[in-house]
């Protein structure tokens, strides 16, 4: 009782002690059900008084029940003796939330004798009929038809349906257990059950078949061990008496036979709900999973269903599918059966009683997306970041550089409402933009050394730049590549099968690239997260069985090394284009994942065809190349990882991405107007400053994210600060280190803060790792000491020019911060000086403590 407030209390006294047991009125004991559930009071407690509902009203606790409630599914259909169905209850709210009452509802069957309802929600038969579930919740009923026919039947137990799924769910197939290549304790299961035909075979034939006993089937070891009777290094995966044991016992009592001829097929699975947003403090919801099958039969699958959490660590589903959260997140999960996947995206609320949303008006269609997802989390976004931030966060993000003192200032001194649009549009046409971008794709597609040559790295860097200079389409960019053959110094693009030099490697750095899709797991077995399977690795990599080269004029380094090419490439095609499936032995041909198959006919170049359904007949594609470049601006990828899109990390913004790309296909897949469309949004110009109420979020874009400069970047923007350049072994004088072509160029530094190896065909190579060498070089390393001694950088030709110390703090700022100093900061550097018997030394300092500073060194 003491969780009742005091006046609550009062009333409950009163009604136990004073008033006479007698039934409310009809209209009220749905009312008076919910608050005796949620109190956890006894029934006479609360039928025993109509004070006590009077109180209800006069504590406020009616404004916490729900407007109505829905039951899915909306009517139920039991076919057999062991058939089931999981209902799960939503309340909705009159301030527009949604609720899961699964397991705070009451369940009433009408006849009694028709089935069972247990507190969970689950229905099971008890005798043929028709009749209705009532379901009672947050004072509100809903009744919902109910069948049940067949009782007296009891299906059999099926090995494709039931035991597959139930090995899977179990975890008996996972690869850390006997989904292991080699198995675990002699007794191999085929990953994630994609061979069922020979699962079947281990489960009842190896190990002279003791795994199952036919003739007492509770003393089979795949019985014994997951419940635990026995020793098991797995541990227990399932209960004595647990619907799981009952299905492993069902099935070897009827045989332990292989239902492949007779069980139906799934065609279909549906999870409830796919998405859902629950109030503040409803941190459970009750998922419901369908499964439908070729012979048009549908089945509840909920309990044989497997889940897997994007969030482990605070979310977690119990084997009856109902999620519970440890505290507010967003989090999906990813639902398996059988072949068969789905998904359900949640949310769940932080408690903000005094949440108000500040309406910030939209400038594109960026905006009216991602803020439309930030108010149904309660999420403000943070304010509009300042001129000063914008302007350094536009110059990092479009060119790779700084902004210059007097870029800085005509910038200040504009006063025109649409200056931040303008200087969008004139950064996009500076020079800059094609290096800066040229060397995100040479990441990207490798350009370092010891595949492409000294001479192939300037080579290929040069075409890249000259593509982005153009705006080319990026559809186009992707067909240029995948064609091309002939020398790879004539014909750069070409130079693409320099690295990826062979069918497998070459198919993963398509699906990586340019569908953001991560094949390799298909390489050895169908993929565990999505629907590719080792015919459609293989499909791809036929389009590339045929690619050959002949080297000309290479010289090795390392003659042992047959990888090293230190010379021309002729890339050409000799044979029709296939390769071999490893498992089945059979000559795949060309076939793109989840494509036709091509007819080709006699014509060895299947790699046109490849690129018309990469960049015309597949809209993934576009989704990728859009989720890139909203990446690279915005630090993280509407699907993140960016190079991982599956149906098991859907976008954080459906609709945004959606819409973006939708923006991109129409202006013709160029960089440019996709840039400029997101970076004049009021999305991008967020602060990074945090609220309250998105100090949390990281998914949603609520305020700017904050992430250290790219190695090449940082490198340049010292040069910049102090008007000097690094000079760069074996390269033309004056180059920055964004233009730098390859993976050894730029010394200690660069490595230091991350520039990639290009060993791995993935954004990820590039580190924003802080580590102690970044420290080192910052502190005392020798690019930043020649930068600061150099008699003619800028403190130098400051103090030549004889200006007033103001005025050299002033421009030092402004060359390194894009702001003029603050009072504070401009008195503590010129007492510096002034107590420095060395001016140049103490100059020289004061740039060191800005180069230092989080501000330099962050893109904020």
């Amino acid at each position: 009782m003491k969780c009742i407030p005091p006046k609550l209390r009062r009333f409950t006294l009163i009604s136990q002690a004073e008033i006479p047991l007698r039934s409310p009125p009809a209209r009220v004991f749905p009312l008076a059900i919910s608050i005796r559930r949620s109190l956890n009071l006894t029934r006479q407690v609360v039928l025993g008084s109509f004070l006590f509902l009077e109180c209800i009203a006069q504590t406020g606790l009616a404004e916490s029940l729900p407007a109505r409630i829905s039951v899915e599914p909306p009517q139920i259909l039991l076919s057999g003796a062991n058939s089931r169905q999981q209902v799960a209850v939503t309340g909705y709210f009159a301030d527009g939330t949604t609720r899961d009452l699964t397991n705070s509802a009451e369940y009433e069957i009408e006849p009694a004798s028709l089935a069972n309802a247990a507190p969970s929600g689950v229905v099971t038969p008890r005798a043929d009929g028709s009749g209705r579930l009532r379901v009672i919740a947050g004072g509100k009923q809903v009744d919902i038809t109910l069948s049940v026919s067949k009782y007296d039947v009891v299906r059999p137990v099926s090995y494709r349906l039931d035991v597959v799924a139930l090995l899977a769910k179990a975890g008996c197939n996972m690869g850390a257990c006997h989904g292991n290549l080699n198995g675990k304790g002699g007794f191999r299961l085929s990953l994630r059950g994609d061979d069922p035909a020979a699962d079947w075979l281990a489960l009842t034939r190896d190990t002279l078949g003791r795994r199952t006993d036919l003739v007492d089937p509770s003393k089979s070891l795949i019985v014994q061990k997951p419940t635990g009777r026995i020793s098991h290094e797995g541990g227990q995966r399932f209960p004595t008496g647990s619907a799981e044991e009952h299905v492993l016992l069902g099935w070897i009592a009827g045989g332990a036979r292989d239902d492949l001829r007779s069980a139906p097929r799934l065609t279909r699975l549906d999870v409830f709900p796919t998405e859902r947003i629950s109030a503040p403090r409803a941190l459970r919801q009750q998922l419901v999973v369908t499964a439908e099958f070729s012979d048009g039969t549908r089945r509840d699958v909920t309990r044989l269903a497997s889940y897997d959490i994007s969030d482990p660590t605070t979310v977690t589903v119990s084997a009856d599918g109902n999620v519970e959260a440890g505290r507010p997140v967003e989090t999906t999960i990813a639902v398996r059966y059988l072949g068969g996947r789905g998904i359900s995206r949640l949310a769940f609320l932080a408690d903000r009683p005094d949440f108000v949303w500040r309406d910030v008006p939209s400038e594109n269609l960026v905006d009216t997306h991602a803020f439309q997802k930030l108010k149904s989390l309660r999420i403000n976004p943070s304010e509009p970041s300042g001129d000063s931030v914008f302007l350094r966060r536009a110059y990092l993000d479009a060119v790779g550089r700084l902004p210059t003192p007097d870029e800085t200032r005509a910038f200040a001194a504009d006063k025109a409402a649409d200056k931040r649009g303008r200087l969008v549009d004139r950064l996009l046409e500076l020079p800059e933009f094609a290096d800066y971008w040229a060397l995100k794709w040479a990441d990207l597609l490798r350009n370092e050394e010891k595949t492409m040559g000294e001479k192939g790295v300037w080579v290929f860097q040069r075409w890249l730049r000259d593509q982005f200079a153009g705006d080319l389409p990026l559809d186009e960019f992707a067909r240029r590549i995948l064609t091309a053959k002939g020398s790879t110094y004539a014909n750069p693009p070409a130079s693409f099968y320099r690295t990826n030099r062979d069918p497998m490697t070459a198919a993963e750095t398509v699906g990586q690239v340019f569908l953001g899709v991560r094949l390799q797991c298909a390489r050895c077995h169908n993929h565990p997260f999505d629907v590719w399977t080792q015919d459609d690795y293989f499909g791809l990599a036929a389009y590339f069985g045929n690619v050959q080269r002949k080297e000309l004029h290479n010289e090795r380094r390392d003659m042992l090394d047959k990888h090293e090419i230190n010379g021309d490439e002729f890339i050409y095609l000799s044979g029709q284009p296939a390769t071999v499936q490893p498992r089945t032995g059979m000559m795949m041909e060309p076939k793109a994942p989840g494509g036709p198959k091509p007819n080709l006919g006699n014509d060895q170049d299947a790699l046109d065809d490849l690129a018309t359904w990469l960049t015309r007949d597949n809209s993934q594609f576009a989704r990728n190349m859009t989720n890139r470049i909203w990446f690279h601006l915005m630090g993280r990828g509407i699907v993140e990882p960016v190079d991982d899109f599956r149906d098991s990390n859907p976008p954080s913004n459906p609709p945004l991405l959606d819409a973006l790309t939708t923006e991109f296909v129409a202006k013709g897949t160029r960089l440019r107007p996709l840039v400029a469309l997101i970076m004049k949004s009021k999305t991008y110009q967020l602060s990074a400053k945090p609220n309250p109420t998105n100090q949390d979020d990281e998914a949603n874009f609520a305020h700017s994210l904050v992430r250290l400069l790219p190695a090449e970047v940082l490198l340049d923007a010292i040069g910049q600060a102090l008007d000097t350049r690094e000079r760069f072994e074996n390269t033309p004088a004056g180059m920055n280190a964004v233009q730098l072509p390859g993976a050894r160029m730029g010394g200690k530094f660069l490595k230091a803060f991350g520039k990639p190896d290009r060993l791995l065909t993935c954004e990820c190579e590039r580190s924003e790792a802080t580590t102690l060498a970044q420290a080192f070089q910052l502190i005392n390393g020798d690019s930043v000491r020649r930068a600061l001694e150099a008699e003619d950088n800028r403190i130098g030709k400051l103090m030549k020019s004889g200006v007033s110390e103001d005025v050299i703090v002033t421009e030092i700022y402004l060359a390194a911060l894009s702001r003029e100093p603050t009072a504070i900061e401009r008195s503590a550097v010129i007492a510096h000086v002034h107590a420095s018997k060395n001016q140049r030394k103490a100059w020289e300092d004061a740039c060191w403590a800005v180069l230092n500073s989080k501000e330099f060194l962050l893109r904020h």
